[in-house]
């Protein structure tokens, strides 16, 4: 065994701390570390096996190739040596060597303190048990082997390549892991301590299921604890993998421990169990071509642990929409971790939103594993739910059993087939958030999220090659964006091109600018692989009300989805609203990206959109959208004390419009809604209502909107070619001035604005005169014309001040400012910026009404006496 690095008190400390057991894993300052390509990993995990010794350029060249190394091997090896150096230390020179990973002869080592990694702390807790132990101190030795087993409870370096695994380093430390606890078993035997090392030590011995001695020792824990049962299992297991995998019979030491188990007398727990425990192992195959999210799968290993402890048992809900990979992911996962169950795994399909409507039922869920697990069948007449349950935590009592339960319908179902005994692991699928199991049997519920680009990308080429599924790119690409990250719609795809060798890639996204369309490509003949008949399972489920709202939502253009807007688009007041979006949420048809808001996946959008139009709900739907995004930039545009253009109808009851207290408030429901806010305006414009649709685009081009999106002038020119039409002046003014100031400072922009101006003075419409003479004084500004700038800058705070609205006064004191400093005239420049900070000053976030007088609360130093003279 090596000894644990010894480094001087004043060597520098690492920052970072590595973890072997259980896969190799580095932590920088608190964050997770990508420690690069599987060969740099290779490295590192020998350096971190050496603890502290050298390990030779030959020892690293066998690890990372078989018999023939490129002859680039030395300098590959180099290289990656420097990509480690910089983990520890990114600001490294490239030439630097550090004080981590240094030269040592022909090879390297690695300088670590014992804390900075879980190797290095799991020797030195051995080297304290054989010193308390051969002090005299069996307690103190005990516990510190009892620790170190909980530290090396995983086998080390498990997610390095297996071949990799093969390595005379990475064997060794395997070996030392089990020597350890053989070791600290029978110390925990000898001193009376056996219950406390009994489940660390199940752990390593379900690693090693050959080594006859530590399955002995295990044996004889189970029955100095009275678990004669188990001890029993143990010694038929091991009898028949020897048997099966080596060709040989158990070993001295194994027959001496069942022969002192058989000779035993009755444990205090009663009677033995049958010696013929069945030991299922129920679970389906992996799944082909399955991706790895690091994200869940970091979750559920760190969830493991407490599997082990003495705690209650251990609840996974994993839940999400369907088709997301729910079941493809517990099932990956449930195969990596069985042999750490030694007792078996259950694995039951609950069809929980079965097609047919065929849910089990707790009865026959309860059967089922009971028969399983070798109990005999008891008539239903004969033995309630309760009966069940009660038989079927007494079977499972002290045993180590993983259960899958797929596809749940709620809580409820799933509550009677939970185990009473710690160590057992239960694995939940749902579509619908399992709620109460979170709140009552604290289960650990993990959101499923779609796949990332990278990912999808990924499952394709694991399902189709890597060839066939980059050929073309672009039709990779668009593949990937059609299924929007959903497991299911990626494997349809696969199948389709898998099993038509002269199907190309692009041919299935060849005419999916429809969203049907969009459905039709991920259509297959068998229901249970269909996209369209998968959301249809949870579409079914849901009550009149809510999947009318869910139907509706596919009426709003998102991305983003308010609780007002949603209220709106669903004709429902918010208060309801809120209940069904939180129904929707539950079910996995709806995301809630952050409170109040909401996401809803792209594919469920179409397949939504569908079934709105089967119902003939989309106008009416649309129709309450376009009233209540145009109430609410009104009200935002309001907010911002600028004049909403023309008059509208009060909102009807059915529509709930935004309101805002602040300029702030009104300045981020623009940053939030401007995709919907524009595409609600196409949508006005699609309903011939080009008022409407005039009225949002101005309210969209106020100064917390962050000016006109790009590529929307020509919305805004088609807007004003239908208003002239109308016999509504003002409105084409303010839109005239809005599209002025969309072309500036282009030439074009001019015009917009000089005809903005003229339709507000036949109108005698002082603050839009105001309003155009400001952004002409702009535009003027921004060309360096600041003779012009200064002429428009004034006659608009002449006009302003006849308004006697105190905000349109300041921004165009502002202006006229800039114009002054423009022109190289500071001092008439400082006193208009004096007069405008006054008004500003004296009223917080523009809080006074248009029109109030804010002269009598100004500084009299600072208050003007007459309007500046045209000359000034």
């Amino acid at each position: 065994m090596k000894a644990p690095d010894r480094r001087l008190p004043d060597a520098p400390r690492s920052h970072c701390e590595f973890k072997v057991f259980g896969g190799l894993g580095c932590r920088r300052d608190g964050s997770e570390v990508d420690l690069g390509p599987v060969r740099q990993r290779i490295i590192l995990a020998k350096l971190l096996a050496a603890g502290g010794d050298a390990v030779s350029l030959d020892a690293i060249v066998d690890g990372l190739w078989d018999e023939r190394p490129p002859a680039s091997a030395v300098n590959q090896i180099h290289r990656h040596v420097g990509h480690i150096r910089r983990i520890f230390d990114p600001d490294l020179d490239v030439r630097e060597t550090g004080r981590y990973l240094l030269p040592a002869g022909t090879g390297y080592r690695l300088t670590l303190a014992t804390e900075d990694s879980d190797l290095a702390m799991y020797r030195e807790l051995v080297r304290r048990a054989r010193e308390a132990l051969a002090g005299g101190d069996a307690v103190a030795g005990v516990r510190a082997y009892l620790t170190a087993l909980e530290l090396g409870r995983s086998p080390a370096f498990t997610d390095l390549p297996h071949s990799a695994l093969s390595s005379p380093d990475f064997v060794a430390v395997e070996r030392e892991r089990v020597a350890v606890a053989l070791a600290a078993g029978e110390a925990a035997i000898a001193h009376g301590m056996a219950g406390d090392a009994l489940t660390p030590l199940l752990s390593v011995a379900a690693a090693a299921p050959l080594d006859e001695a530590l399955q002995a020792c295990l044996i004889r824990a189970y029955v100095a604890t009275g678990h004669r049962a188990e001890g029993v299992q143990v010694f038929e297991r091991t009898r028949h993998q020897l048997a099966e995998e080596l060709g040989v019979d158990p070993g001295p030491e194994l027959r001496e421990a069942y022969r002192e188990l058989l000779s035993g007398a009755s444990t205090p727990q009663g009677e033995p169990r049958p010696l013929d425990v069945p030991r299922p192992a129920q679970l389906p195959p992996p799944v082909a071509g399955f991706v790895r999210r690091d994200d869940v799968a970091r979750a559920l290993d760190d969830q493991l642990s407490d599997a082990f402890s003495d705690a209650a048992v251990v609840i996974t809900a994993l839940g999400g929409m369907g088709g997301i990979g729910k079941t493809a992911l517990a099932v990956h996962w449930a195969h990596q971790i069985a042999n750490r169950f030694p007792d078996g795994q259950l694995f039951l399909n609950l069809r929980g939103l079965d097609p047919d409507g065929r849910v089990m039922s707790a009865q026959d869920a309860l059967a089922t594993l009971l028969a399983s697990l070798g109990e005999p069948a008891v008539s239903s007449s004969q033995e309630d739910v309760d009966a069940q349950a009660a038989r079927y935590r007494s079977r499972l009592s002290g045993r180590r059993v993983l259960i899958l339960l797929d596809d749940a319908r709620d809580s409820e179902q799933v509550r009677p087939l939970l185990p009473a005994s710690p160590g057992c692991l239960v694995i939940v699928t749902s579509r619908t958030r399992l709620t109460s199991l979170v709140t009552r049997e604290g289960a650990r519920h993990l959101q499923v999220d779609r796949l990332t680009e990278a990912e999808s990308r990924q499952l394709l080429i694991n399902r189709l090659g890597s060839r066939r599924a980059t050929v073309d790119q672009d039709a990779l690409d668009k593949v990937i964006a059609l299924c929007a990250g959903l497991p299911l719609a990626l494997a349809i795809v696969a199948a389709r091109v898998a099993l038509n060798p002269a199907l190309p890639l692009g041919s299935v996204v060849s005419d999916v600018s429809a969203p049907s369309a969009r459905l039709d490509a991920l259509s297959s003949v068998d229901s249970s692989d269909d996209v369209r008949s998968v959301f249809s399972w949870s579409y079914r489920a849901l009550d009149p009300s809510t999947a009318r709202v869910f139907r509706a939502l596919a009426a709003h253009p998102g991305p983003g989805i308010s609780l007002e807007s949603a209220a709106s688009v669903a004709g429902v007041g918010r208060m309801r609203a809120r209940e069904l979006l939180t129904e929707l949420v539950t079910a996995n048809l709806l995301d809630e990206s952050q409170p109040g808001r909401y996401v809803l996946h792209d594919l469920l959008r179409a397949y939504a959109g569908e079934l709105l139009d089967e119902d003939r709900e989309r106008p009416e739907c649309e129709r309450r959208l376009i009233v209540h995004y145009l109430h609410s930039a009104r009200a935002a545009y309001a907010r911002h004390h600028r004049q909403p253009v023309g008059t509208v109808d009060e909102p009807p009851p059915d529509v709930t419009p935004e309101s805002f207290d602040t300029v702030p408030q009104a300045a981020a429901w623009y940053a939030r809604e401007r995709t919907a806010l524009w595409a609600t305006i196409d949508l006005a414009l699609a309903h011939d209502q080009p008022r409407d649709a005039a009225a949002m685009a101005v309210a969209a081009s106020a100064p917390g909107s962050r000016s006109i999106p790009t590529g929307r002038t020509r919305t805004l020119l088609a807007i004003l070619d239908l208003v002239s039409a109308l016999p509504e002046p003002r409105v084409e003014a303010e839109l005239l001035r809005t599209v002025g100031e969309a072309f500036a400072p282009l030439p074009a922009a001019d015009e917009y604005l000089r005809r903005a101006l003229a339709i507000f003075d036949d109108a005698g419409e002082l603050a839009g005169q105001a309003d155009v003479l400001r952004n002409l004084a702009a535009l003027s500004s921004a060309r360096g014309e600041f003779d012009a700038a200064n002429l428009y800058g004034e006659r608009s705070v002449s006009l302003a001040r006849q308004t006697g609205r105190q905000e349109l006064l300041a921004v165009s004191l502002l202006t006229l400012t800039s114009a002054r400093l423009g022109a190289d005239r500071f001092e008439a420049g400082t006193r208009l910026a004096e007069e405008g900070l006054a008004i500003a000053a004296c009223s917080t976030s523009w809080a006074s009404p248009p029109g109030a007088n804010c002269a009598a609360r100004w500084p009299a130093a600072r208050r003007p006496t007459a309007s500046p003279p045209a000359a000034a």
